[in-house]
């Protein structure tokens, strides 16, 4: 694998997100999100749902009842993880994240299956939850975070590592894998 250039891996890594997006099936679909709860560091999978590289925000959707809503709520610093095997590439992104009401367009416009997601008991509640949930569109919420770091590690050979802020204007620096 050939030596990166600062620019190149961070085009990299938003070409990847981008992708994310686009592509059920490219793993940065599903990164992992991380959250501070009520006892410490929370992290959960969700889907990718906008990349935006000139304004360097990611969006995903959230269940406003859930704990994560919660969470963000009371603390919204926040950091993601992707990775991508096939290109070896870990990205970890932090940032702050905006609750915002989902669009209601876009909720009328899922599946009934995927409307039951967001009803019913809050996700993670006990119990035996025998009864079908009823869709409740207000609790369709979308979580927008507006990256302000990215570290990316590609583990070529030898491996190569750089970390990008805004605070920079996203030149980024090599940084010691």
């Amino acid at each position: 694998m050939s030596e990166q250039t600062l620019t190149g891996m961070f085009d990299m890594v938003w070409g990847h997100l981008s992708r994310g997006v686009s592509d059920r099936r490219h793993p940065a679909r599903h990164p992992t999100l991380a959250t501070i709860g009520p006892d410490g560091p929370d992290m959960r999978t969700l889907v990718l749902r906008a990349a935006h590289r000139d304004s360097a925000r990611l969006d995903l959707h959230t269940d406003a009842a859930s704990p994560k809503y919660a969470q963000i709520r009371r603390d919204p610093l926040i950091a993601l993880h992707v990775w991508i095997p096939k290109a070896r590439l870990q990205i970890r992104a932090r940032g702050l994240a905006r609750l915002e009401p989902g669009d209601p367009a876009l909720f009328a416009a899922l599946p009934p299956e995927a409307q039951a997601n967001y009803g019913g008991p809050a996700p993670g509640t006990a119990g035996p939850h025998t009864q079908p949930p009823t869709p409740d569109a207000s609790r369709f919420a979308l979580i927008r975070c507006q990256v302000t770091q990215i570290d990316a590690l590609l583990l070529a050979d030898p491996h190569q590592r750089a970390l990008y802020t805004a605070e920079t204007g996203w030149q980024g620096q090599w940084i010691a894998p």
